[in-house]
Parts: structure tokens; C-alpha cells; sequence
């Protein structure tokens, strides 16, 4: 495997959480309690929703655009404590879950759409992007939506994006190959095995990831890959400046017990 900096970022670089069985074994991920590989568990969202209701909001009724919601968990929560919000992620089967929990009064929307190309309306108080998702697009494509989400927040609004550090993208380009068989997963409903192999490209600071699927019956062989861009301090910083923010910071109180994850908060110019 060997990625140059010219095909780095073409074609399929992402893992296709948009195909519609890719979306429903993703959205049992998202719902388990037994970790926090795709959604946070329960207890962490509740607290990550009281930071953003008091510590962020002050407790005021706002409104909200969640980019890459997922299932709706967070804005859920900020619906119940009197926030307007609205939700887009690419995943039918999120977006269908999320709509579903909502009641007829829910102040909350949720849109399928590609953050790459769906508008985002407003004007909005907060746009939050939870969980490392700005890492996974290329710089071009992330300047781009934060660039809409900035012209998408009213007067002083402001982006909290949840980032991952540097060491963690690096860690991850720098493991080793392993091999592992699944009864069913993400990859697959059947019998399959997953070879991932990962690649650190030094010079543009990513990590590549290649998964190569095969069922166990030789039916059928996939491989996919997931890209994932290192952004420090600087960079960020500067990425957010030219996107339109002012004044971006981390944030040192965020609950999160993910020591790979940090919390930048920055503010509309």
C-alpha cells in the first residue's frame, strides 16, 4: 500500500457511511453501551450536554446545528432543555433513528445530507462538530465547511469542534497490520475476516487506513479506506481564522474520557 500526496485525498477515501446497510450495522455501534467507538456512552453525552447548556449557553434557549449528528443524542438532550436544533448527517439509518425519537412538539430537525455539499440555513448561536469528524476530510473539503458553517452563525456565534490530537492520527498510521474474524459487524452481516493495514505519511501529517474485507465463504471481497488528517494547534488555529472564527481556544474543562480528543471553541468574526 502506498498512497502519493496527489491520490492521497481522490476517490473513496472515506468509508461509505452514506450506503444504506453500511448506515444500519453503523447505527447498532452508535446505540451500544458496551463502548465508544462510534457515539459516546450515555453518561458522557449527559455531561457533555449540561457543559454545553450551562457552561457554553448559560442556560438560554439557542439555536443549534449539530454537523455529522449521528443519531441525535446530543441534540435530543438540547431539544429537552428548550434549544431550537437542528441535526445533518450523512447516514439514513441515523438520521431515520433520530427523526423517530422525535416527538410531534420536538423543536428538532434533522437533514440527510453530505456536510460536504448541504447547506446549512441559520443563522444559528452554536454550530458544534463532536468527535474528531473534522479530521476525516481533506483540507480543502474542511476549510469549505467550515466556511459554511460559519456564514451559517448569527452575530457572535460560535463553533465548538472536538479535534483529534496529533499523537492519536499519528498512532493510528503507525500500527501494525492485523487480521481478525467477525461472526458479523461492520463490514459485513455474514462470516468475514478484516485484514487493516495502516500507512503514516510523514509529509502531509496523515494517517491511511485499509481495510480489505473478505467473506469467509469467497463470496465476495471488499477493501476500503479511511483517511485521517493531523491539524496542530497552529494549523487549527489558522484553518479557523480562514474560515472567518476569531479567537479559537481549547477548551480545558470538557468532560471527555477520551485523552485523543480535545475541544476547540472559536468565534464568528
Amino acid at each position: 500500500m502506498d498512497k502519493t500526496d496527489d491520490t492521497i485525498w481522490d476517490g473513496d477515501y472515506k468509508i461509505p457511511w452514506h450506503d444504506p446497510d453500511f448506515s444500519r450495522r453503523m447505527l447498532n455501534e452508535h446505540l451500544s453501551q458496551d463502548h465508544d467507538l462510534a457515539s459516546r456512552r450515555v453518561e458522557w453525552i449527559d455531561r457533555q450536554v449540561v457543559w454545553i447548556h450551562q457552561g457554553l449557553l448559560w442556560g438560554e434557549a439557542s439555536r443549534i446545528l449539530d454537523l455529522g449528528c449521528g443519531p441525535g443524542f446530543y441534540l435530543h438532550r438540547l431539544g429537552e432543555l428548550g434549544h431550537y436544533c437542528c441535526g445533518i448527517d450523512f447516514g439514513p439509518a441515523s438520521i431515520e433513528y433520530a427523526q423517530e425519537q422525535c416527538p410531534e412538539d420536538s423543536p428538532c430537525d434533522f437533514c440527510l445530507g453530505d456536510l460536504r455539499h448541504t447547506e446549512f440555513a441559520g443563522p444559528y448561536d452554536l454550530v458544534m462538530m463532536i468527535y474528531g469528524e473534522l479530521n476525516v476530510f481533506s483540507p480543502a473539503e474542511a476549510l469549505g465547511i467550515l466556511r459554511k458553517a460559519q456564514a451559517s452563525l448569527a452575530p457572535h456565534g460560535r463553533l465548538i469542534a472536538e479535534i483529534q490530537t496529533a499523537d492519536a492520527v499519528e498512532r493510528m498510521g503507525r500500527s501494525d497490520a492485523s487480521v481478525r474474524q467477525y461472526e458479523s459487524g461492520l463490514f459485513s452481516d455474514r462470516l468475514h475476516s478484516c485484514r487493516t493495514e495502516s500507512q503514516w505519511l510523514d509529509d502531509q501529517r496523515v494517517a491511511v487506513q485499509t481495510f480489505n474485507v473478505i467473506e469467509v465463504d469467497g463470496s465476495q471481497t471488499n477493501t476500503y479506506r479511511s483517511t485521517t488528517k493531523v491539524w496542530t494547534d497552529d494549523e487549527l488555529v489558522e484553518l479557523l481564522e480562514n474560515a472567518g472564527f476569531r479567537d479559537a481556544s481549547q477548551v480545558e474543562d470538557w468532560p471527555c474520557n477520551n485523552d485523543d480528543l480535545q475541544l476547540w471553541v472559536a468565534e464568528k468574526k
